[in-house]
């Protein structure tokens, strides 16, 4: 009975946001108390079992990361490219609409012509990428932590793979706005200074009709909201409160942190970089659906789990870029 009880909450129920409560001990409802109680009989079940016919963690899993993807994509990648689903044996060229107005209005007799002028509707392939988690849950874990064991193991994947797209994305973004360019920023200290978070604040407002902002690792976020200037007594409460101050010159500040790392150590976002965004860029979309696959081992007394097929593609160019620029810390 249990089992079946078991998969018709995952099919129906918030299940991340169940884990999420949990890995944080965030109190539940009581309705949700008897959701984990039943999660947690059933883990601790197989823990003692060896023994999960249904592969009813790897549905689990599945729903999961299909969920938080479809229904809560990152909120920074939000602001720089329209999101989008393609099926998996699908493929497509993006349409990235001019950043620039290039149409030329000429003086011109009456019944005469004058030069064409056209706009610059990119037509691009994305940049295919296809991401994969795999790891292990051992039945003494099951007995010993229960549900706590899949609901850790679950949230830790779909960041794994949330940060894996955003790095990716940053990485590319990075690659391409490059010294000489005129939303490149170079900066010769160690630090940003005014001079260049100046010029980060006048490029993005010139172009993000007050939506702007600024995203970089949280020491570089800190140290241009205390660059002289922004010290206003609501300000100074803000920076008293916070750490950081919320805008610079009508520039939102979004700190990344630096201590929050992927599983391989590296930076969720380049560093010696803030970048500034005024707008979207190009497209970002998912393609197919995330697998997962589930496999016992009896003799290791484990089961072994493959997250695969979580498979994204991201397409903007140099001109579309114009929308964002970056301060290139050299110091």
């Amino acid at each position: 009975m249990l089992k079946n009880e078991v998969a018709e909450l995952i099919s129906s129920t918030n299940i991340f946001e169940i884990a999420s409560k949990t890995n944080r001990q965030i109190n539940l409802k009581d309705s949700e108390k008897e959701m984990v109680a039943q999660f947690d009989e059933w883990a601790r079940k197989i823990g003692e079992t060896g023994n999960d016919a249904e592969h009813q963690i790897a549905a689990f899993v599945t729903r999961v990361v299909r969920d938080e993807f479809a229904d809560a994509p990152a909120e920074l990648l939000d602001m720089i490219f329209d999101r989008g689903n393609i099926g998996e044996f699908d493929d497509y060229e993006a349409s990235i609409d001019p950043v620039k107005n290039t149409l030329v209005a000429y003086d011109a007799a009456h019944g005469g012509n004058v030069p064409r002028s056209h706009l610059d509707v990119a037509s691009l392939r994305p940049v295919w990428r296809n991401k994969q988690v795999e790891t292990d849950i051992s039945f003494q874990d099951l007995r010993r932590n229960g549900w706590k064991t899949v609901s850790l193991l679950t949230e830790y994947a779909v960041k794994a793979l949330e940060n894996a797209m955003f790095a990716d994305v940053f990485g590319a973004i990075n690659a391409t706005i490059t010294l000489g360019a005129q939303n490149y920023i170079e900066e010769a200290t160690a630090m940003p200074t005014a001079a260049s978070a100046d010029a980060l604040a006048l490029y993005v407002n010139d172009r993000a009709n007050g939506n702007g902002v600024a995203v970089g690792l949280s020491k570089y976020i800190q140290a241009i909201s205390k660059l002289p200037g922004y010290d206003s007594d609501a300000m100074m409460n803000e920076l008293n409160r916070t750490g950081r101050l919320g805008m610079y010159d009508g520039v939102s500040l979004y700190p990344i942190s630096g201590a929050k790392k992927m599983g391989n150590d590296e930076l969720l976002i380049p560093d010696k970089r803030i970048f500034g965004i005024a707008g979207k860029i190009g497209a970002l979309d998912m393609k197919g659906d995330v697998h997962v696959y589930e496999e016992e081992n009896i003799n290791k007394e484990m089961i072994h789990l493959k997250v695969a097929d979580f498979t994204y593609g991201y397409s903007f160019n140099a001109d579309s870029l114009e929308n964002m620029c970056v301060i290139a810390i050299q110091g």
